[in-house]
């Protein structure tokens, strides 16, 4: 018997195990995926409907082909109990070749398609690990202790596995009985017909249109898909062409989304003009330009209700802080078993969501696999989740039946850096056909001409609504800056008031500088930023919001972790000097329950300098000064802010980036979404037993609750030598000085 998968009981396998089992799952949820989102799936990139039937075509011969490779000794030797030898070919490597060494293979396979559809299948074939990164990876590789591979061409399973899939996909015809192949690695260490094919597959690639490109990215996409449903879904029990087809037809219905939308309107209050706006807008991207606390989320639902019924809602926010809180002040409990949040600590934080996590139903809302946003209508995550499918990031790719039945919502896009924003401006004009929505408090002018100049080179315009005119018109703020030491007259004087004073400081060793001064000046300061374990750091988060929320006064210092994730109103802000972007969040935190109805009384901000401009760029910092200057000490409106920033903003390099997925070619790999960060996970020595199971094995979620981020710098040229505990590192004993109150920082000898 030839298998696929590695068996769980090797004396038993199962069918889903076996090659003909799982070829026969995988074609048939190809099928399914056709049939679900293949019409919304060319709508979405901007392809006519008639490509449908070449979409088709290829898909479904991709399926049959993309694992009859493993019919190889090599691989199932690779399948067996203990430790084997690395394979010395890929399994793609080797499915890819079969048409190309039997001609009547390759005649069966794609009688009756264009040469087009037998290179998008080939090269789908080819590429749906991400592994063959060039012309040298589909050689043949060191270690594997053999001098021949024997592919079993000749096996009854291999010829059931095309005879069957060949009456599921209705390719007709008697397959071909093929004669068993034996591979000489000394002689052959790259398969000769592969040689030619390389060269060739690159040419037709760069010759092709980008009709056909995007047929090929979305082929190649879908098979990898197909690939995991077929995977996966059978180790849970289930039938993956039946599920995949149920899971795909829960979609957005209207009247829920307006739900969501009314429930956090006050009793009796009125939809403000700008939503209302938002809600009607028929255009393929919707830009909102409204700042903090006008009601923007609220407007969102209600565009969503209009633009998504009918498609999956990608929620989408910069952080997981604010994707978790998204969760929490936006969905009702009786949703939640339609709602999936979706970031690196979403299992975790929706133990703190979710008041009863034992229940089933909420269980099931807290599965964080890859498939999860296929079973889903509303999905609430972090950027990440979404545009990294524009640099083949797995779990994007995984959810790309989803995402290419997709609604999106883009919020606080003034926090993207440059690269995440270059992607985000390449996913708007790659999926045109799908609904957009972009949101923000400010946005630098070279963004917004980018973004004008991608819908006005497809003959679109980008129309901005504006937030609420007598919201952002209101006096918010007054500003004190620059100033070089902490205003502790002025703290004390509004905490004697019971006033709830904010303090953010660039770096967390300012951060516990400040709230060391501040117990020295008699104050209990409540300590928040990035670096405790992730689960102290929840407790900090709660503990912050609810005493903003309380009577007494109160004095946080924190980091930027305030700048998007705290729905909190403060009394004063004092503030490290910032880029303006952060400054304007960081304000945002001020007089955040404002409304034309009452009379408001602006709020202090002080700016402190700074000794180094880390973690921003000197030029950041300069423009922030002159930012400052223009406004003067105020009073302020959200609108003065965004003006005066407009004026100063306008060196910045805007491009639309280079996408993995759909410019990669035949050797695409994953590409960076972000800029490189500094900081890496790492678990302490006297927390790995709390991260391990009954057998020793790493627990992911425990993991997320103990790991900390650290910067790197300080134990760069050791931490090679460190453990690794599934995707952290393990810091030795006493390597970390941590405290529940102040955080973590790297022991000093």
């Amino acid at each position: 018997m030839l298998l696929a998968k590695t068996p769980r009981d090797p004396a038993k396998p199962q069918w889903a195990e076996t090659l003909v089992g799982h070829i026969d799952n995988v074609v048939r949820v190809s099928e399914v995926l056709i049939d679900a989102v293949g019409v919304r799936s060319l709508e979405s990139l901007g392809l006519q409907a008639s490509w449908l039937d070449s979409l088709r075509e290829a898909l479904v011969r991709s399926a049959c082909l993309h694992d009859l490779g493993k019919a190889n000794s090599q691989f199932q030797r690779a399948l067996q109990p203990g430790r084997q030898p690395p394979q010395a070919i890929r399994h793609e490597v080797v499915g890819t070749w079969l048409p190309l060494a039997f001609r009547q293979l390759d005649a069966w396979l794609f009688r009756g398609c264009s040469e087009a559809t037998r290179w998008v299948v080939l090269l789908a074939v080819l590429g749906h690990h991400l592994q063959v990164r060039d012309g040298q990876s589909v050689g043949a590789r060191d270690g594997s202790g053999e001098t021949k591979i024997d592919v079993f061409c000749d096996h009854s399973d291999f010829y059931a596995a095309l005879s069957l899939a060949s009456k599921l996909s209705g390719l007709g015809g008697i397959p071909p009985v093929l004669r068993r192949r034996e591979i000489d690695l000394l002689s052959s260490p790259v398969l000769p017909e592969l040689q030619h094919c390389v060269l060739e597959a690159t040419e037709w690639h760069e010759s092709a249109d980008s009709d056909t490109r995007r047929l090929f990215a979305l082929t190649k996409v879908l098979l990898i898909t197909a690939d995991v449903a077929g995977s996966a879904v059978p180790r849970k029990g289930l039938d993956p062409g039946q599920w995949t087809g149920e899971v795909l037809a829960r979609v957005c219905l209207s009247d829920e989304l307006d739900g969501i939308a009314r429930t956090r309107l006050q009793e009796g209050q009125r939809l403000r003009v700008f939503q209302q706006g938002v809600a009607e807008s028929k255009r393929a991207v919707t830009f909102v330009r409204a700042g903090c606390g006008s009601g923007k989320t609220v407007a969102a639902y209600l565009w969503a209700s209009q633009r998504a019924a009918g498609r999956k809602l990608f929620f989408c926010y910069p952080t997981t802080g604010t994707a978790t809180e998204g969760y929490r002040d936006y969905v009702p409990a009786e949703m939640s078993p339609d709602v999936a949040l979706l970031h690196s600590r979403a299992e975790f934080d929706l133990e703190y969501v979710v008041k009863n996590p034992e229940d089933n139903t909420l269980h099931n809302a807290m599965r964080i696999e890859s498939l999860v946003s296929w079973d889903k209508p509303l999905v609430l995550c972090t950027v990440d989740q979404v545009l990294s499918l524009i640099q083949n990031g797995r779990k994007a790719l995984f959810s790309s039946p989803a995402l290419l039945n997709g609604a999106f919502v883009f919020d606080e896009i003034h926090q993207y850096d440059t690269r995440l924003f270059s992607a985000l401006l390449r996913f708007v004009d790659s999926f045109r056909g799908a609904p957009i929505l972009l949101m923000t408090a400010s946005l630098p002018p070279a963004r917004l001409s980018a973004l004008r100049k991608l819908l006005s080179d497809r003959g679109e315009e980008l129309s901005i609504i504006e937030g609420p005119a007598d919201l952002e018109q209101i006096p918010r703020y007054t500003i004190r800056g620059r100033e070089d030491e902490p205003p502790w007259t002025t703290i004390e004087e509004a905490l004697s008031s019971r006033g709830k004073v904010l303090w953010v400081a660039n770096t967390v060793d300012r951060c516990t500088d400040f709230a060391a001064q501040a117990q020295q000046h008699g104050h209990t300061p409540m300590v928040y930023h990035s670096r405790f374990r992730y689960l102290d750091r929840i407790d900090k988060h709660n503990a912050v919001i609810n005493g903003f929320k309380g009577p007494e006064h109160v004095l946080a210092v924190t980091t930027q972790v305030c700048e998007v994730s705290l729905d909190l109103s403060a009394d004063l802000l004092v503030t490290d000097l910032a880029p303006a972007p952060a400054l304007i969040q960081r304000m945002g935190r001020l007089n955040r329950r404002v409304s034309p109805e009452e009379e408001c009384c602006p709020k202090p901000v002080v700016v402190l300098s700074v000794p180094t401009r880390y973690p921003y760029e000197q030029e950041d910092l300069s423009e922030a000064q002159k930012w400052l200057d223009i406004l003067g000490s105020g009073p302020h409106s959200q609108e003065a802010l965004a003006s005066a920033f407009e004026q100063v903003r306008h060196g910045e390099q805007v491009y639309m980036g280079r996408s993995e997925w759909l410019d990669g070619g035949p050797f695409a790999g994953e590409a960076p979404l972000r800029e490189a960060g500094t900081t890496i996970p790492v678990i302490r020595t006297e927390d790995e037993p709390m991260c391990v199971g009954s057998e020793k094995r790493p627990v992911t979620k425990q993991i997320t609750r103990y790991a900390i981020p650290m910067p790197l710098g300080p134990v760069a040229s050791e931490i090679s030598g460190w453990k690794r505990l599934g995707f952290a590192f393990v810091a030795p004993a006493g390597r970390i000085d941590y405290s529940d109150e102040w955080g973590a920082k790297w022991h000093e000898e």
